[in-house]
């Protein structure tokens, strides 16, 4: 199993995959790189599901017939080789199943508080008007649950009295605990629920553009520079006996010692190093 950029698992997944679970796996790793996890990790899950889909056909089980009782059955046959959070993936393998709406869902009370019914409005916005898909559902409602509940918390929900600091507050507490994947998505769902409020009248000023977006620009999480250490490390490594690790060592030289560029380096002649001859001097010394 292998998961590209944008974290969509291959065919090749489900061609390992067999059982009723199989046609599922692509929604549920995309749901899991939407909140952030890292892809090594999504590979995991997606392999319990795989598992589980495994277990349910070698013994009839139907996916609707899948619960939580069967979810037990699975861990306790699979214990000597069970792993450290198995049993939370398969709960959230279980509700993104059931939000889907191919297992069906437990009878829940619905919550009659303000925060509560707020929440079902804005889920039956996206759903019934946005028309967007229950992956997006699940992946917005728990970012909009936790901002109004750590910003108001048991309090009334004085909607009308929201600032764009609270917003800013919120999401500069949230960001350093997750990716930057999962960062844009929050902006995005508040973005999104901010409108909401808006073209509900619920609040007056358009909150939404007050929001920033969080960068992600590429390769952004690589390094400036190297520590001197890192570079000669890196020097004794070119196999200097030969041909091509000759010139592996002048190139990383001319890039470390006179801060050359990789293009400039591509682009040099024997007339530009006639030209330099005396800083080549210092770097054959060096």
């Amino acid at each position: 199993m292998t998961i590209n950029r944008k974290n969509a698992v291959t065919e090749s997944t489900q061609r390992v995959c067999i059982g009723s679970i199989a046609a599922h796996i692509d929604t549920f790793a995309e749901s899991l790189a939407g909140e952030g996890y890292v892809s090594q990790t999504v590979r995991a899950k997606c392999a319990l599901a795989a598992d589980l889909s495994h277990w349910l056909k070698q013994r009839g089980v139907s996916l609707a017939q899948l619960d939580e009782a069967r979810l037990k059955q699975f861990h306790t046959h699979r214990r000597g080789s069970r792993r450290r959070g198995d049993v939370s993936t398969g709960h959230q393998l279980l509700e993104h199943l059931r939000c889907l709406g191919f297992v069906p869902a437990l009878p829940q009370k619905v919550d009659r508080t303000a925060l509560g019914q707020l929440t079902r409005d804005y889920e039956s916005f996206l759903s019934s008007e946005r028309g967007l898909a229950p992956a997006t559902l699940i992946s917005y409602l728990p970012i909009v649950r936790r901002f109004l509940t750590a910003h108001f918390g048991n309090k009334a929900l004085g909607l009308q009295d929201l600032q764009p600091q609270d917003l800013h507050r919120f999401i500069l507490h949230q960001v350093p605990r997750c990716s930057r994947t999962y960062s844009k998505l929050m902006v995005t769902a508040l973005r999104s629920f901010l409108r909401f409020l808006c073209q509900r009248g619920l609040i007056k000023t358009d909150l939404a553009s007050a929001l920033f977006g969080v960068a992600h620009w590429r390769l952004s999480h690589l390094p400036k520079s190297l520590p001197p250490d890192q570079v000669e490390r890196l020097l004794r490594c070119c196999d200097r006996s030969t041909a091509s690790g000759q010139r592996d060592y002048a190139i990383l030289l001319l890039l470390a010692r006179l801060g050359l560029r990789g293009g400039e380096v591509l682009a040099m002649t024997l007339d530009d190093l006639a030209r330099q001859r005396p800083a080549i001097g210092t770097i054959a010394v060096a």
